[in-house]
């Protein structure tokens, strides 16, 4: 069995691949689990496991610790991470291996998905990244924002008496404060999200692009939330990592 993992700041997403196709897509919170314990349990869930094709944001203590285990269990594992050429997609970044090996790996995705087209992809994790990529599958470069939770977690740390926010929905006109609080986080990311993307649209349209051949890619914890406030027309591409990973098997 070959399992693909995507183990991010506050989750984990884990799937199948069989016979070219993706199986169920599992997401789970590591709420006050650690990220070792949650991926340990699903293998041994999965048992036996052939294959573990892995990206990660979790540093190298846990990469040594997965690494450990494979090897006691006699799992092959596959570690995705940045390149300057690879699958596709060329690596602009001043240090290529400094790139997030999430960020390339979902470029990586959209490389494959959308093949010929000027892509924009938006992942609504802990953090928020935007990255432009061309026609060419060239990473022209991309910007980094504070995800949905942090926007309203920064505005409660900083005051004493702001205590709790409703980030799932919130009303424009709030007549209360955990309304409020959640209003401005939701539509000030949304705002700066569609700021951003059509800046980078009309750059690529500046740079001889047709407006027809630039998709607009959501991914990530919250992008459904994202897209469904937002101006522009996204495409829901949920498991976008997890396609990406999918070519480094």
């Amino acid at each position: 069995m070959i399992l693909l993992i995507d183990a991010g700041n506050s989750r984990m997403k884990a799937t199948t691949f069989s016979e070219s196709v993706l199986g169920d897509v599992f997401s789970v919170p590591y709420d006050d689990k650690q990220p070792l314990d949650c991926l340990v349990s699903y293998l041994e869930a999965k048992s036996p496991v052939d294959s573990l094709v892995l990206v990660s944001v979790l540093g190298t203590k846990f990469e040594q610790a997965i690494k450990e285990y494979c090897t006691d269990k006699k799992i092959r594992l596959v570690w995705a991470s940045s390149s300057q050429v690879a699958h596709g997609v060329k690596n602009n970044y001043d240090d290529p291996t400094a790139l997030g090996s999430d960020r390339f790996v979902a470029l990586v995705g959209a490389v494959k998905q959308f093949p010929k087209q000027y892509c924009i992809v938006v992942d609504c994790g802990t953090a928020v990244t935007i990255d432009g990529l061309t026609i060419e599958g060239e990473f022209k470069g991309g910007v980094i924002l504070p995800g949905l939770q942090l926007w309203g977690q920064s505005l409660i740390g900083r005051t004493s008496q702001l205590k709790e926010n409703n980030l799932k929905s919130p009303p424009l006109f709030a007549k209360n404060t955990a309304d409020a609080i959640g209003g401005g986080s939701v539509y000030g990311l949304v705002g700066a999200v569609d700021s951003v993307c059509t800046k980078m649209k009309q750059h690529f349209i500046e740079s001889g692009a047709k407006e027809t051949s630039i998709k607009l890619v959501i991914c990530g914890g919250d992008a459904a939330l994202v897209a469904s406030h937002s101006q522009l027309e996204f495409t829901l591409s949920p498991h976008l990592v997890l396609t990406g990973l999918v070519h480094y098997i």
